[in-house]
Protein backbone atom coordinates (compact mmCIF):
# COMPACT_ATOMS: atom_id res chain seq x y z
CA UNK A 1 0.00 0.00 0.00
CA UNK A 2 0.77 3.45 -0.19
CA UNK A 3 -0.14 5.69 2.44
CA UNK A 4 0.21 9.16 3.01
CA UNK A 5 0.54 11.05 6.27
CA UNK A 6 -0.32 14.51 7.28
CA UNK A 7 3.58 14.75 9.32
CA UNK A 8 3.89 18.36 10.56
CA UNK A 9 3.66 17.43 14.35
CA UNK A 10 6.15 14.10 13.08
CA UNK A 11 8.91 16.58 12.09
CA UNK A 12 8.31 19.98 14.29
CA UNK A 13 6.65 18.82 17.37
CA UNK A 14 8.84 16.58 19.95
CA UNK A 15 6.20 16.08 22.56
CA UNK A 16 2.72 14.45 22.93
CA UNK A 17 1.31 15.02 18.97
CA UNK A 18 4.76 14.40 17.30
CA UNK A 19 5.74 11.57 19.63
CA UNK A 20 2.63 9.70 18.66
CA UNK A 21 3.37 10.38 14.83
CA UNK A 22 6.52 9.33 14.68
CA UNK A 23 5.96 6.20 16.73
CA UNK A 24 2.94 5.57 14.52
CA UNK A 25 5.03 5.56 11.37
CA UNK A 26 8.44 4.09 12.97
CA UNK A 27 5.89 1.00 14.06
CA UNK A 28 4.88 0.72 10.35
CA UNK A 29 8.00 1.01 8.90
CA UNK A 30 9.28 -1.85 11.32
CA UNK A 31 6.70 -4.15 10.81
CA UNK A 32 5.12 -3.54 7.43
CA UNK A 33 8.18 -2.25 5.38
CA UNK A 34 6.75 -3.26 1.75
CA UNK A 35 4.35 -0.24 2.58
CA UNK A 36 5.50 3.06 1.48
CA UNK A 37 5.02 5.80 3.63
CA UNK A 38 4.94 9.19 2.69
CA UNK A 39 5.31 11.82 4.63
CA UNK A 40 3.88 15.53 4.11
CA UNK A 41 5.30 18.69 6.24
CA UNK A 42 5.22 22.19 5.57
CA UNK A 43 8.51 22.45 6.13
CA UNK A 44 11.77 19.93 6.40
CA UNK A 45 13.88 19.77 9.55
CA UNK A 46 16.95 18.20 10.42
CA UNK A 47 16.56 17.55 13.70
CA UNK A 48 18.36 14.10 15.14
CA UNK A 49 15.24 12.78 15.94
CA UNK A 50 14.29 12.14 12.83
CA UNK A 51 17.11 10.73 11.47
CA UNK A 52 16.14 7.02 11.82
CA UNK A 53 12.78 7.45 10.64
CA UNK A 54 14.19 9.61 7.15
CA UNK A 55 16.62 7.14 6.64
CA UNK A 56 13.89 4.22 6.44
CA UNK A 57 14.03 2.88 2.59
CA UNK A 58 9.89 2.79 3.05
CA UNK A 59 9.54 6.19 4.03
CA UNK A 60 9.89 9.25 1.62
CA UNK A 61 9.21 13.02 2.26
CA UNK A 62 6.89 15.69 0.49
CA UNK A 63 7.34 19.33 1.26
CA UNK A 64 5.77 22.34 -0.86
CA UNK A 65 7.11 23.71 -3.68
CA UNK A 66 7.11 27.17 -5.86
CA UNK A 67 4.71 29.33 -4.30
CA UNK A 68 3.29 27.23 -1.49
CA UNK A 69 6.61 27.52 -0.22
CA UNK A 70 5.68 31.34 0.65
CA UNK A 71 2.50 30.60 2.35
CA UNK A 72 3.39 27.04 3.71
CA UNK A 73 1.12 27.43 6.97
CA UNK A 74 -1.54 27.00 4.79
CA UNK A 75 -0.09 24.43 2.50
CA UNK A 76 -1.50 21.80 4.45
CA UNK A 77 -4.77 22.60 3.83
CA UNK A 78 -4.99 23.58 0.38
CA UNK A 79 -1.80 23.57 -1.53
CA UNK A 80 -1.02 19.34 -0.61
CA UNK A 81 -4.19 18.49 -2.65
CA UNK A 82 -1.37 18.56 -6.23
CA UNK A 83 1.37 16.65 -3.88
CA UNK A 84 -0.81 13.92 -2.71
CA UNK A 85 -2.09 13.34 -6.64
CA UNK A 86 1.24 13.43 -6.95
CA UNK A 87 2.42 10.82 -5.18
CA UNK A 88 -0.64 8.59 -6.18
CA UNK A 89 -0.90 7.75 -2.64
CA UNK A 90 -3.91 5.42 -1.87
CA UNK A 91 -4.89 6.77 1.58
CA UNK A 92 -4.37 9.72 3.31
CA UNK A 93 -4.21 9.27 7.00
CA UNK A 94 -4.28 12.96 9.25
CA UNK A 95 -2.10 12.10 12.43
CA UNK A 96 -3.39 14.94 14.83
CA UNK A 97 -6.82 16.00 14.16
CA UNK A 98 -7.40 17.56 10.61
CA UNK A 99 -7.31 16.56 7.19
CA UNK A 100 -6.81 18.79 3.67
CA UNK A 101 -9.61 20.58 2.86
CA UNK A 102 -10.02 18.46 -0.73
CA UNK A 103 -8.34 15.17 -1.34
CA UNK A 104 -7.74 13.75 -5.15
CA UNK A 105 -10.71 11.73 -6.06
CA UNK A 106 -10.23 7.81 -4.78
CA UNK A 107 -7.87 8.92 -2.03
CA UNK A 108 -9.74 7.27 1.08
CA UNK A 109 -8.64 9.14 4.13
CA UNK A 110 -8.51 8.28 8.24
CA UNK A 111 -8.38 11.27 10.60
CA UNK A 112 -6.70 10.00 14.19
CA UNK A 113 -8.45 12.62 16.85
CA UNK A 114 -6.67 12.61 19.69
CA UNK A 115 -8.94 14.67 22.39
CA UNK A 116 -11.76 16.76 22.27
CA UNK A 117 -10.56 17.96 25.85
CA UNK A 118 -11.32 22.07 24.27
CA UNK A 119 -14.44 21.34 24.46
CA UNK A 120 -15.11 19.72 27.59
CA UNK A 121 -12.74 22.07 29.51
CA UNK A 122 -13.25 25.15 27.65
CA UNK A 123 -11.87 27.52 30.53
CA UNK A 124 -8.41 26.04 29.77
CA UNK A 125 -8.42 27.72 26.51
CA UNK A 126 -8.27 30.97 24.53
CA UNK A 127 -11.76 31.45 22.54
CA UNK A 128 -10.58 31.86 19.25
CA UNK A 129 -8.57 28.85 19.83
CA UNK A 130 -11.49 26.40 20.65
CA UNK A 131 -13.50 27.80 17.50
CA UNK A 132 -10.24 27.18 15.38
CA UNK A 133 -10.13 23.74 16.74
CA UNK A 134 -13.73 23.21 16.54
CA UNK A 135 -14.20 23.86 12.55
CA UNK A 136 -11.13 22.00 11.90
CA UNK A 137 -11.86 18.92 14.21
CA UNK A 138 -15.53 18.64 13.35
CA UNK A 139 -14.74 19.15 9.35
CA UNK A 140 -12.12 16.19 9.95
CA UNK A 141 -14.22 13.93 11.84
CA UNK A 142 -17.15 14.27 9.25
CA UNK A 143 -14.88 13.90 5.91
CA UNK A 144 -12.87 10.90 6.96
CA UNK A 145 -13.95 7.55 5.86
CA UNK A 146 -12.49 6.49 9.19
CA UNK A 147 -12.08 8.09 12.39
CA UNK A 148 -9.88 6.91 14.89
CA UNK A 149 -9.94 7.67 18.46
CA UNK A 150 -6.68 6.98 20.62
CA UNK A 151 -9.23 6.12 23.80
CA UNK A 152 -12.80 5.07 24.19
CA UNK A 153 -13.14 8.10 26.23
CA UNK A 154 -12.33 10.11 23.35
CA UNK A 155 -14.67 7.86 21.48
CA UNK A 156 -17.54 9.16 23.44
CA UNK A 157 -16.57 12.76 23.08
CA UNK A 158 -16.77 12.36 19.38
CA UNK A 159 -20.45 10.80 19.08
CA UNK A 160 -21.32 13.21 22.16
CA UNK A 161 -19.79 16.36 21.10
CA UNK A 162 -20.03 16.34 17.13
CA UNK A 163 -22.74 13.19 16.68
CA UNK A 164 -20.71 11.13 14.70
CA UNK A 165 -21.64 7.56 14.26
CA UNK A 166 -20.23 5.13 16.45
CA UNK A 167 -19.78 2.85 13.32
CA UNK A 168 -17.49 5.12 11.75
CA UNK A 169 -15.17 5.42 14.68
CA UNK A 170 -12.54 2.82 15.57
CA UNK A 171 -10.03 2.80 18.80
CA UNK A 172 -7.10 2.32 18.21
CA UNK A 173 -4.47 2.47 21.35
CA UNK A 174 -0.86 4.59 21.11
CA UNK A 175 2.42 2.89 21.69
CA UNK A 176 5.41 4.47 22.35
CA UNK A 177 8.76 4.42 21.27
CA UNK A 178 10.43 1.43 21.52
CA UNK A 179 13.00 2.62 23.47
CA UNK A 180 11.38 2.08 26.78
CA UNK A 181 10.24 -1.49 26.13
CA UNK A 182 11.34 -3.79 28.59
CA UNK A 183 14.17 -5.49 27.08
CA UNK A 184 15.62 -1.89 26.48
CA UNK A 185 15.87 -1.51 29.86
CA UNK A 186 18.72 0.32 31.26
CA UNK A 187 20.72 -1.81 33.74
CA UNK A 188 22.03 0.05 37.19
CA UNK A 189 25.24 1.67 36.04
CA UNK A 190 23.44 3.45 32.84
CA UNK A 191 20.50 4.36 35.22
CA UNK A 192 23.32 5.84 38.04
CA UNK A 193 25.24 8.04 35.12
CA UNK A 194 21.86 9.60 33.52
CA UNK A 195 21.45 10.53 37.42
CA UNK A 196 24.72 12.28 38.17
CA UNK A 197 24.80 14.00 34.23
CA UNK A 198 21.01 15.29 35.44
CA UNK A 199 22.33 16.13 39.34
CA UNK A 200 19.33 13.93 40.37
CA UNK A 201 18.56 12.17 43.42
CA UNK A 202 18.62 8.36 43.93
CA UNK A 203 15.14 8.29 45.30
CA UNK A 204 12.36 10.07 43.37
CA UNK A 205 8.67 10.71 42.11
CA UNK A 206 8.29 11.76 38.70
CA UNK A 207 6.20 14.09 36.51
CA UNK A 208 6.66 14.30 32.52
CA UNK A 209 4.54 16.32 30.50
CA UNK A 210 3.83 19.91 29.55
CA UNK A 211 3.19 22.17 32.62
CA UNK A 212 -0.34 23.59 32.19
CA UNK A 213 -3.49 24.03 34.74
CA UNK A 214 -4.86 20.73 33.31
CA UNK A 215 -2.26 18.57 34.13
CA UNK A 216 -2.42 19.64 37.53
CA UNK A 217 1.46 20.01 39.16
CA UNK A 218 0.23 22.42 41.71
CA UNK A 219 -2.20 19.02 43.08
CA UNK A 220 1.01 17.19 43.29
CA UNK A 221 3.06 20.32 44.94
CA UNK A 222 0.22 20.60 47.40
CA UNK A 223 0.48 16.72 48.33
CA UNK A 224 4.08 17.13 48.63
CA UNK A 225 3.44 20.00 50.93
CA UNK A 226 0.74 17.91 53.28
CA UNK A 227 3.99 14.75 53.05
CA UNK A 228 6.93 17.67 54.62
CA UNK A 229 4.37 18.79 57.07
CA UNK A 230 4.22 15.11 58.39
CA UNK A 231 7.99 15.04 57.90
CA UNK A 232 7.96 12.62 55.12
CA UNK A 233 9.83 15.40 52.56
CA UNK A 234 9.65 13.40 48.64
CA UNK A 235 11.83 14.45 45.99
CA UNK A 236 10.18 14.94 42.69
CA UNK A 237 12.03 15.29 39.28
CA UNK A 238 9.73 17.84 36.78
CA UNK A 239 10.70 17.53 33.49
CA UNK A 240 8.69 19.68 31.31
CA UNK A 241 7.88 23.05 30.49
CA UNK A 242 4.99 25.79 30.74
CA UNK A 243 4.51 29.40 30.81
CA UNK A 244 2.14 31.45 33.71
CA UNK A 245 1.36 28.40 35.48
CA UNK A 246 4.57 27.36 35.88
CA UNK A 247 5.04 30.65 37.26
CA UNK A 248 2.05 30.01 39.78
CA UNK A 249 3.36 26.45 40.71
CA UNK A 250 7.15 27.39 41.45
CA UNK A 251 5.84 30.41 43.60
CA UNK A 252 3.99 27.39 45.68
CA UNK A 253 7.13 25.67 45.73
CA UNK A 254 9.34 28.78 47.20
CA UNK A 255 6.17 29.74 49.42
CA UNK A 256 5.77 26.39 51.17
CA UNK A 257 9.98 25.80 51.17
CA UNK A 258 9.63 22.62 48.89
CA UNK A 259 12.73 24.51 46.67
CA UNK A 260 15.22 21.38 48.14
CA UNK A 261 12.69 18.81 47.10
CA UNK A 262 12.36 19.80 43.35
CA UNK A 263 14.34 19.13 40.47
CA UNK A 264 13.35 21.13 37.70
CA UNK A 265 14.37 19.59 33.92
CA UNK A 266 12.62 21.68 31.19
CA UNK A 267 14.33 19.82 28.40
CA UNK A 268 15.99 16.23 28.85
CA UNK A 269 17.54 14.56 26.12
CA UNK A 270 15.03 11.94 25.05
CA UNK A 271 17.43 9.42 24.70
CA UNK A 272 18.05 9.97 28.30
CA UNK A 273 14.51 9.56 29.54
CA UNK A 274 14.00 5.67 30.02
CA UNK A 275 17.01 5.60 32.36
CA UNK A 276 15.03 8.35 34.23
CA UNK A 277 11.82 6.64 34.05
CA UNK A 278 13.06 3.24 35.17
CA UNK A 279 15.19 4.99 38.39
CA UNK A 280 12.29 6.86 39.74
CA UNK A 281 9.89 5.53 42.37
CA UNK A 282 6.68 5.89 40.72
CA UNK A 283 5.16 8.11 37.72
CA UNK A 284 2.96 11.13 38.95
CA UNK A 285 -0.03 12.23 36.12
CA UNK A 286 -3.37 13.52 38.35
CA UNK A 287 -4.14 15.23 35.26
CA UNK A 288 -7.82 16.24 35.34
CA UNK A 289 -8.33 14.89 31.66
CA UNK A 290 -6.13 13.98 28.58
CA UNK A 291 -6.78 11.61 25.67
CA UNK A 292 -4.89 8.87 26.48
CA UNK A 293 -2.00 9.64 28.27
CA UNK A 294 1.95 8.56 26.80
CA UNK A 295 3.61 8.85 29.52
CA UNK A 296 1.53 6.56 31.77
CA UNK A 297 2.59 3.78 29.26
CA UNK A 298 6.52 4.91 28.92
CA UNK A 299 6.64 4.33 32.92
CA UNK A 300 4.77 0.80 32.80
CA UNK A 301 7.07 0.09 29.81
CA UNK A 302 9.96 0.91 31.83
CA UNK A 303 8.90 -1.02 34.97
CA UNK A 304 7.81 2.25 37.09
CA UNK A 305 4.63 1.89 38.19
CA UNK A 306 2.06 4.90 38.04
CA UNK A 307 -0.03 7.22 40.08
CA UNK A 308 -2.60 9.13 38.03
CA UNK A 309 -6.31 10.02 38.31
CA UNK A 310 -9.36 7.99 39.00
CA UNK A 311 -11.05 9.54 35.82
CA UNK A 312 -11.31 9.80 32.00
CA UNK A 313 -9.30 7.24 29.71
CA UNK A 314 -6.37 6.42 32.53
CA UNK A 315 -7.45 3.42 33.57
CA UNK A 316 -6.99 2.45 29.76
CA UNK A 317 -3.60 3.35 29.56
CA UNK A 318 -2.38 2.23 33.13
CA UNK A 319 -4.78 -0.66 33.83
CA UNK A 320 -3.79 -2.55 36.86
CA UNK A 321 -0.47 -1.16 37.10
CA UNK A 322 -1.74 1.85 38.32
CA UNK A 323 -2.68 3.42 41.50
CA UNK A 324 -6.08 5.99 40.80
CA UNK A 325 -7.08 8.89 42.92
CA UNK A 326 -9.41 11.97 43.01
CA UNK A 327 -7.23 14.77 41.29
CA UNK A 328 -9.03 17.21 43.29
CA UNK A 329 -8.15 15.44 46.27
CA UNK A 330 -4.26 16.54 47.21
CA UNK A 331 -4.62 14.29 50.57
CA UNK A 332 -5.23 11.03 48.59
CA UNK A 333 -2.62 11.53 46.58
CA UNK A 334 -0.29 12.25 49.67
CA UNK A 335 -1.39 8.82 50.80
CA UNK A 336 -1.17 7.38 47.20
CA UNK A 337 2.78 8.53 47.24
CA UNK A 338 3.39 7.38 50.55
CA UNK A 339 2.21 4.05 50.28
CA UNK A 340 4.54 3.88 46.95
CA UNK A 341 7.17 4.86 48.99
CA UNK A 342 6.88 2.37 52.02
CA UNK A 343 5.04 -0.87 50.56
CA UNK A 344 7.65 -2.21 48.59
CA UNK A 345 5.63 -5.46 48.47
CA UNK A 346 2.72 -3.28 46.43
CA UNK A 347 5.14 -1.14 44.61
CA UNK A 348 6.92 -4.82 43.13
CA UNK A 349 3.06 -5.97 42.64
CA UNK A 350 1.96 -2.94 40.60
CA UNK A 351 5.37 -3.16 38.49
CA UNK A 352 4.57 -7.10 37.50
CA UNK A 353 0.93 -6.35 36.82
CA UNK A 354 2.17 -3.05 34.88
CA UNK A 355 4.23 -5.03 33.07
CA UNK A 356 1.77 -7.79 31.89
CA UNK A 357 -0.80 -5.20 30.97
CA UNK A 358 1.57 -2.75 28.69
CA UNK A 359 1.86 -5.47 26.26
CA UNK A 360 -1.37 -4.33 24.62
CA UNK A 361 0.23 -1.09 23.82
CA UNK A 362 3.28 -3.26 21.77
CA UNK A 363 4.27 -1.68 18.57
CA UNK A 364 3.39 -4.79 16.90
CA UNK A 365 -0.29 -5.12 17.77
CA UNK A 366 -0.84 -1.28 16.86
CA UNK A 367 0.94 -1.60 13.49
CA UNK A 368 -1.37 -4.96 12.97
CA UNK A 369 -4.40 -2.87 13.76
CA UNK A 370 -3.57 -0.24 11.77
CA UNK A 371 -2.78 -2.37 8.86
CA UNK A 372 -6.27 -4.32 9.20
CA UNK A 373 -7.58 -0.95 9.34
CA UNK A 374 -5.54 0.67 5.69
CA UNK A 375 -6.68 -2.80 4.33
CA UNK A 376 -10.53 -2.39 4.73
CA UNK A 377 -10.24 1.17 3.07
Amino acid sequence: MKIGFDAKRAFHNFTGLGNYSRTLIETLAAYYPADELHLFSPKPNDSPRLKSLLADPSVSSHFPTGFWRKIHPIWRSYGIFDDIKASNVQIFHGLSNELPVRLPPKVASVVTIHDLIFERYPQFYPRFDRFVYRQKFRRACQQADVVVAISEQTKRDIVDFYKIKEDKIKVIYQSCDRQFYLKNKPNAPIKKATLISYNLPENFFLYVGTINERKNLMGIMQALNHLKQANNPINLVVIGDGGAYLKTVKAYVLKHHLTAQIYWLPKVNFADLPAIYAAAKALILPSFFEGFGIPIIESLWSGTPVITSENSCFSEAGGDGALYVNPTDYQALSAAISTINTDATLRNDLILRGSNFVQKFHGKQIANDWQALYKSL
